[in-house]
């Protein structure tokens, strides 16, 4: 049924919702970026969440290196814009609708998790569609499986510190733990300007652009560390507009589980990418927003 279907919302507008179109735009995002040689022995990625043209070239960075042969389930953890709230909302549709076709939701799974503790609930639908967060990696997951399986659990993270973010990943572990379900974060870094409320300019840099990515760059060297703490205190000491440092932390700290239980394994987490939306010219009135892809390798 229909209704079941969660809506491509931001379709034809943040992206397009021609298959045609859609599909040559990403070949060639993905065309131009280089795949790991590590590839095989991803885990989980980040990747921007912002209109195609804007994080589609930093995303496919990290895209590229999703095997689909490898997976039949992909976990994607994006923040909420619109909403607030604490743990985490699950999607109640079965299906999410992109231009190349339905994506089914493992909705197994996100029973059993809604089961599992009261810090999972049934996101509104109404405020499903509205969020983007998700979304917004659907058009390059759908392209790159095509016709292999994929079935998507979608988990919309709310607000959270250090503590509740380890332990919401404590129930995720069983999920991180299986060799056929990726992890993707669905995560913007810096959101500079007034209309964001963040003007952070460290003046040892000629200019605001060179200053976010530095600030930046501090936020991926710690992810580089896989030390859900350390981000912990980076985002309180700096106060980063990262749209997607919770998420982010649940992912760290589920690596650091499977590290504490596997440590006969080499684990990594790279940048792949980087990326400003544009140049801040005058202070007052432009925004920039900074993208970056990471890639976590379990080999």
């Amino acid at each position: 049924m229909k209704s079941l279907t969660r809506v491509a919302s931001h379709s034809n507008d943040w992206y397009s919702a021609d298959p045609i179109e859609l599909s040559k735009e990403l070949n060639n995002y993905l065309s131009k970026s280089q795949k790991y040689s590590e590839s095989s022995s991803l885990k989980s990625i980040i990747v921007p969440h912002s209109g195609l043209c804007y994080g589609g070239p930093i995303a496919a960075k990290a895209f590229i290196n999703v095997e689909p042969s490898k997976f039949d389930r992909a976990v994607i953890l994006g923040p909420s814009h619109y909403e607030y709230f604490e743990g985490i909302g699950l999607t109640s549709f079965e299906k999410f609708e992109t231009p190349f076709g339905d994506v089914d939701v493992d909705t197994e799974t996100v029973d059993k998790l809604l089961k599992s503790s009261g810090n999972f609930f049934s996101f509104p639908k109404s405020s499903d569609v509205k969020e983007h967060s998700i979304e917004m990696e659907m058009p390059f997951l759908k392209y790159i499986f095509d016709k292999n399986k994929l079935k998507i659990v979608p988990m919309v993270v709310g607000d959270g510190n250090l503590s509740k973010n380890i332990k919401l990943g404590k129930y995720l572990n069983d999920l991180f733990e299986d060799k056929k379900t990726l992890f993707v974060i669905s995560s913007d870094f810096c959101h500079w300007g007034y209309d964001f409320d963040f003007t952070y300019y460290n003046k040892k840099f000629k200019t605001v652009n060179e200053s976010t990515a530095d600030l930046d760059k501090q936020a991926l060297d710690i992810i580089g560390e896989i030390n859900s703490k350390k981000f912990d205190e980076y985002m309180r000491r700096t106060n980063n507009t990262i749209f997607g440092s919770n998420p982010i932390m649940i992912c760290l700290s589920l690596i650091e589980e499977y590290k504490k239980k596997h440590q006969d394994k080499k684990i990594s987490f790279e940048t792949a990418g980087y990326g400003q939306s544009g140049k801040i010219k005058n202070i007052k009135y432009d925004t920039a927003v900074s993208y970056a892809a990471g890639v976590n390798f379990i080999l």
